[in-house]
């Protein structure tokens, strides 16, 4: 089967716990993997980029699990390329080891040293500057030069909620091929000073500027990187997910596939579908569709059923969707609220910040709806 660039590709896999052995998520990474065509280059490195941002446990559903990253590097060995042409690659917290989260913790270690595939941490390498066609808020990025110069990149999310980004998926995943301090998008940085006074406001979005520049810079991000041509696929994880902040606060939920396909605007709009979540209601989903990186709106994006070979209609799309909606939650003074009210529509990040400058604005509060945070 060959991708489509447009389309997105679902590979379905039983599952009725909220927990699987790393057979199984090597099994279903293998499977998908090896039932698509892929125009692999012969020279060069391949790249594969998972989410390893704090090196919980595997079973924890943090991290993008190994043995859904060692299925596909065996996928792809059998396809022809050498274990020495493929590099595992991730930034952000990397080790932390007075916490106890390693990349031997997370299975990491053992994973690729059966495998004989080197892993490379993206923090303090030598970078590039890629220029952001349309940037909005950045008009260069630094991205890791492992990723600027590899001959194919497959970005390898799960699917998790995000107290920030409500899904974090393929264009979240992204932010870990920058380095510090530009990769800590999530905080105010050097570039948000200029608008730092008025930054909690809210504005036409019903977010905060702080939020609207946030989105932004994601979007960037994709700019970013399909500027740079290579070939790219994105393949979720989603044998299990994730609701909660994106860390410790969560609970796990069986939801049984992984979605493939090269743009990530469509592959993160049927994660967050699948997930239970309104991806036309999802913020950094509406920041991309304006600007032009793709479809938000499910109706808009043909999913094929890998099994069959066939499209899938509506009524096939929800039988697939998570009963439970995955619900993504943020912190505030009361303990943890929901991202999303009951109408769908999203409740503002750092949502105290918001109410002190609406306060001192004299305007009404915006309310939210607490959570029990019953977290694992």
């Amino acid at each position: 089967m060959k991708i489509h660039p447009d389309k997105v590709y679902v590979y379905s896999a039983r599952i009725e716990r909220d927990e699987a052995p790393f057979a199984q998520y090597r099994s279903l990474a293998y499977a998908a993997l090896n039932a698509v065509e892929l125009e692999l280059p012969t020279t060069g490195k391949v790249l594969l980029k998972p989410n390893a941002t704090v090196l919980f446990p595997p079973e924890k559903r943090v991290i993008t699990h190994p043995g859904f990253v060692g299925g596909m590097i065996d996928a792809l060995v059998d396809k022809g390329v050498p274990r020495e042409r493929l590099l595992v690659a991730e930034g952000q917290s990397g080790e932390q080891l007075q916490n106890g989260h390693t990349w031997e913790v997370s299975g990491y270690t053992d994973m690729l040293a059966q495998r004989r595939v080197p892993l490379t941490v993206l923090n303090g390498v030598e970078t590039r500057p890629v220029k952001v066609p349309g940037g909005v808020v950045y008009d260069s990025y630094p991205i890791a030069r492992e990723v600027v110069e590899c001959s194919f990149f497959f970005n390898i999310p799960l699917a998790k909620c995000h107290n920030l980004g409500c899904t974090t998926l393929s264009i979240k995943n992204l932010m870990g091929i920058l380095t510090s301090p530009v990769r800590h998008l999530c905080n105010i940085q050097e570039v948000d000073q200029p608008f730092a006074e008025g930054i909690w406001r809210l504005t036409e979005s019903g977010l905060s500027l702080f939020e609207d520049r946030f989105y932004h810079k994601l979007c960037d991000l994709v700019a970013a990187l399909r500027s740079l041509k290579m070939p790219r696929l994105c393949v979720v994880d989603g044998l299990i997910g994730r609701d909660g902040t994106a860390f410790n606060e969560g609970r796990n939920y069986p939801l049984g596939w992984t979605l493939l396909g090269e743009n990530e605007v469509h592959v993160d709009a049927m994660a967050t579908y699948l997930m239970g979540l309104d991806p036309e209601a999802t913020p950094y989903l509406k920041f991309a569709a304006a600007r032009g990186l793709g479809s938000n709106r499910v109706e808009e994006i043909e999913v094929v059923d890998m099994l069959s070979g066939q499209a899938l209609d509506a009524e096939a799309l929800q039988q697939r969707r998570s009963p439970t909606v995955l619900m993504p939650v943020s912190r505030y003074e009361q303990g943890y609220y929901k991202r999303f009210r009951q109408d769908g529509s999203a409740v503002p990040w750092r949502i105290d910040e918001v109410n002190k400058q609406r306060q001192a604005d004299g305007q009404p509060l915006v309310p939210v709806e607490a959570t029990a945070g019953d977290y694992q």
